[in-house]
């Protein structure tokens, strides 16, 4: 019991830092216009995942691989949703906190929330859809590789690298992440049937990704 309590708390503190990573990516895209921002802002991003990563934070998307890897305890699949309740409250309860903050500000950077939610919203069509499961499943292909490398040369050069390249891929390439959703969602104030819909895809297909990331990190370590 002790043990899933602290997954909990450490879930909510990987939401938290995920939800940081969001912050930061909406707030470089609203103060750099075009291209360079969303450069920026997928760079940046990166430092919500460094953060967990570091401190051993619980965050769903980084260990759902490990059922991939080989057979856990069976406290392991308990943890799975008690850490991914934590990352919901983490994320969307700092996305909700930011829309208290900015929803009635003056200026465009809550619009800017927004549209990055938006954005996120995938069943305007089947086409839709069907991209967003497969930058579901390729931003979880891509969470795993950038956990595993750092895991590999932790807090050293190439760790650190691998990580902040394979986030700035998904970010920057529209793949879809269920925690930063989760915020974005928050931070935009948008709860409608078609946002928890998008949610439960997402999790879904990030939840598959490391199949192939698995197999893509045993090649990388030959």
């Amino acid at each position: 019991m002790i043990k899933q309590l602290l997954v909990f708390l450490k879930g909510i503190l990987a939401g938290l830092a995920i939800g940081v990573g969001g912050f930061l990516y909406v707030l470089m895209t609203f103060l750099v216009e075009g291209e360079l921002g969303k450069v920026l802002g997928s760079l940046v991003f990166a430092i919500g995942l460094f953060t967990v990563c570091t401190f051993s934070l619980m965050l769903y998307t980084g260990k759902i691989g490990m059922v991939f890897e080989k057979k856990q305890e069976t406290s392991f699949y308990i943890s799975l949703p008690v850490m991914l309740l934590g990352n919901t409250i983490g994320a969307f309860g700092l996305g909700a906190l930011c829309y208290l903050i900015f929803k009635n500000n003056t200026n465009e950077f809550y619009q800017a929330a927004l549209n990055t939610a938006n954005s996120r919203l995938s069943f305007n069509n089947f086409n839709d859809f069907l991209m967003c499961c497969v930058r579901s499943f390729l931003c979880g292909v891509c969470v795993y590789l950038a956990v595993k490398s750092f895991a590999l040369d932790r807090l050293k050069p190439l760790g650190i690298s691998l990580l902040v390249f394979f986030v700035f891929l998904f970010v920057y390439c529209g793949f879809q992440h269920c925690i930063a959703n989760m915020f974005y969602f928050g931070f935009a104030g948008t709860y409608q049937k078609e946002v928890w819909l998008d949610l439960a895809l997402v999790i879904l297909f990030n939840s598959f990704g490391p199949i192939v990331g698995v197999y893509l990190f045993k090649l990388f370590k030959k």
